[in-house]
């Protein structure tokens, strides 16, 4: 088998290519030889047919090479490798966790089951959703014809010359998508939407809080006309007609429902249990009771397994596989590959070269993969061999990106195109303004009518969500292509548009911090002040009193009084004294807090206070304007100078000695050059600029500029934020 595949070629090689996947549901026992054949005759000689052989050939080589790198493992590199995924085999059996209940529900045929819906004449005719170029979905009618997703339009004629085509609409499917949603939303509030028809869901704590749920709250009313059908005959008693919908789906999935409810519902009602398999099966009634549509369901222990189990009762049925390894490993056995999601056509070709064609073969053989594919491969094939997949579902984790896209026949026309392209970034910015997200790069994705693709990218320094936004970079990118091809025309098949680089609504709060939120203490009235809601000044102060009170020493009360109003909040040196109703502020210029929740009162405080300090004297910038003496909040002693710069540096040296002081180290000497800078004007007396003594740690800087903010203070090994932790 290794050899037939290593010599595919065009002929029956190309033919297994192109052969019918009959893995979706509805296509078992499907007559493949017919099929087949009449998808060789159809493709041959179109573009499709040359881009599918291309690719063939390219699977072919990578196919060659593998069984090449095969021959060359040794004996010894394979039992080292066996004992590599036996160690790691081991090690993913103890992480094994059985103890949630995850649930995939997927639609039945969605599109086409709306469109039916909408035009009852189509129920009984084989219909897909999509275009000649491609199709998106098909009813099951078409199914048995061989009619498929991801099947090119004019080759599902041939097989179905009857086929009915209906295009997209796709405004209505997210209408009936969001109803869906909601109902999902009421058993798992996070649960996590793969795509308009599908999505995963933790109902573990549902169930937990459905054991203690009366009856009530478990019966759900049917609709008009199927109570008036269930009268009819469907069901004499409104409990057998809720067995009657279980039998329907599936006889064996409901053993554990109850068969008589203690007293029976009101007429045209249905009674649900309390087990897992019963509230799906209300989920799932729920949702055609809303919507006229069916949908199918896998219960599991994890994700991998659960996705699985959604296909095995389809159409409008359920599957569960309980929460025991034995259990899971018996499903696992005779799985075929191709059903797990994530082995595409190409892995299940590479696969099936080493003579793997099921889940239990691939366990069998996972050392000799780990030596052929890369690390993150083999070890997927592991965890599908053992049964195991995600048990959390992490709705909220972090997007890469969004896109859109679609699929038609040839279109050359600029102004065609251009207008496609609006209308795709139209619909982008409305999926990503239901998200909140705003990125930075726009992609335009093309594929041309010989099946080549390619993809334009554009990162901006801002972010962008509207539709204008995108549609302004998308046309630039588009534009550049269509003048590449010229003066021939741009040929396409599909247009896509992509945002990415997402910056989402917290992170965009988190770079806009207002000084709001720096001034506001956010302390509950009538409480003393944490000491980590402190400001800078604060904290230094409340240190200096509390070495004064140890040591006794005794203060002059008109300096003590001073240092108050003019240098610290009240609040921080009296904290036993009630502070006022509301929230409190502190004003950055005259370090006085401001009672009141009105920012705009605050706020015109602060002009008040800019505006007096400018007055004193304008033009002179980093001077203190207000007649009052400057004093230093650390040594509470009154400063000769009304420059700001010098007056923070004072502060620092302050600071410093303090600091090494009471963290054991030994006082900061103040030598000539330091107390030169500090106090004199920035130079030392001999006019040159201060050079580094060796030892010490000095600041540097020009005091005839403005200080807005100070200096780093190099201290080895002790910062200021280490005090005060």
């Amino acid at each position: 088998m290794e050899g037939q595949a290593g010599a595919a070629g065009c002929g029956e090689g190309f033919h297994s290519w192109m052969a019918l996947n009959d893995n979706k549901a509805g296509m078992e026992g499907l007559d493949r030889d017919k099929i087949n054949k009449i998808i060789m005759e159809t493709s041959k000689g179109s573009k499709f047919y040359e881009n599918e052989l291309k690719k063939e050939q390219q699977v072919d080589q990578r196919i060659e090479r593998m069984l090449q790198q095969k021959a060359q493992i040794s004996e010894q590199q394979l039992r080292k490798a066996q004992a590599q995924v036996e160690k790691m085999a081991a090690d993913l059996e103890r992480g094994r966790d059985l103890g949630r209940v995850i649930v995939h529900v997927d639609m039945d045929a969605f599109y086409a089951a709306v469109e039916m819906r909408d035009c009852p004449e189509l129920k009984d005719k084989p219909m897909a959703v999509g275009s000649k170029g491609m199709l998106s979905t098909s009813n099951y009618h078409a199914r048995r014809f061989g009619v498929r997703a991801a099947m090119p339009g004019f080759i599902a004629k041939k097989l179905c010359p009857g086929l009915v085509i209906v295009q997209h609409n796709f405004e209505k499917y997210r209408a009936v998508s969001a109803e869906v949603r909601e109902v999902f939303a009421d058993y798992d509030p996070h649960f996590l939407p793969v795509s308009l028809d599908e999505a995963y869901l933790d109902i573990t704590e549902h169930l937990r809080q459905r054991r203690g749920w009366p009856e009530s709250l478990r019966t759900h009313p049917v609709r008009t006309e199927d109570a008036a059908a269930a009268a009819d005959g469907e069901g004499e008693q409104p409990e057998s007609q809720g067995d009657s919908d279980a039998d329907s789906l599936s006889p064996v999935l409901f053993e554990d429902s109850p068969t008589s409810p203690p007293d029976p519902p009101p007429r045209g009602a249905v009674v649900f249990g309390t087990d897992a398999e019963e509230a799906v099966r209300e989920m799932r009634f729920r949702i055609e009771q809303r919507t006229t549509l069916t949908a199918s369901a896998g219960i599991a222990p994890n994700m991998m397994l659960a996705k699985v189990c959604s296909d095995k009762n389809k159409p409008n049925g359920q599957y569960r596989i309980p929460a025991e390894r034995q259990a899971v490993m018996d499903f696992i056995q005779d799985l075929p590959i191709r059903k797990v999601s994530g082995i595409g056509k190409v892995t299940e070709r590479m696969l099936r070269a080493l003579e793997i064609t099921t889940c239990s073969e691939l366990r069998q053989k996972v050392a000799l993969l780990s030596l052929l594919f890369s690390e993150v491969s083999w070890h997927h094939f592991l965890q599908i061999s053992l049964g195991l997949g995600s048990t959390h579902i992490e709705r909220d984790n972090e997007r890469k990106s969004m896109s859109t896209e679609r699929t038609f026949g040839e279109m050359s026309s600029a102004e065609e195109q251009y207008d496609l392209c609006r209308e795709l970034c139209r619909d982008l910015a409305q999926d990503l303004q239901k998200e909140d997200l705003k990125g930075k790069t726009v992609t335009v994705k093309l594929k041309n009518v010989n099946f080549e693709v390619k993809t334009r990218a554009s990162t901006l320094s801002s972010v962008v969500s509207s539709e204008e936004e995108i549609f302004a970079v998308a046309k630039d990118l588009l534009k550049t292509e269509i003048d590449n091809a010229s003066p021939h025309p741009l040929r396409l098949r599909l247009m896509g548009v992509r945002v990415s680089g997402f910056v989402s609504c917290e992170d965009r709060k988190s770079l806009q911090k207002s000084i709001i939120g720096f001034l506001q203490a956010g302390r509950i009235p009538g409480r003393p002040a944490e000491e980590g809601q402190q400001s800078f000044f604060q904290r230094a102060q409340a240190l200096r009193l509390r070495r004064e009170a140890g040591r006794g020493d005794p203060r002059d009360p008109g300096d003590s009084a001073s240092s108050s109003s003019s240098s610290c909040p009240s609040s921080s040196l009296q904290p036993s004294a009630p502070a006022g109703p509301g929230e409190l502020f502190t004003c950055p210029v005259c370090f006085r807090e401001q009672e009141g929740t009105d920012l705009r009162s605050f706020n015109r405080h602060v002009d008040e206070c800019l505006s007096a300090g400018g007055s004193e004297a304008p033009g002179k910038a980093g001077v203190w304007g207000s007649g009052a003496p400057l004093t230093c909040p650390v040594c509470n002693k009154k400063q000769d100078t009304r420059d700001l710069a010098l007056f923070n540096r004072h502060v620092d040296v302050c600071l410093n000695q303090d600091v090494l002081q009471e963290l054991g180290e030994g006082p900061l000497s103040h030598s000539a050059n330091v107390t030169a800078t500090a106090w004199g004007k920035g130079k030392p007396e001999n006019g040159h600029s201060p050079t580094k003594p060796s030892g010490k740690n000095k600041r540097h800087g020009s005091p005839h500029l403005p200080a807005p903010k100070k200096a780093k203070v190099l201290v080895p090994g002790n910062t200021i934020d280490r005090f005060f932790r």
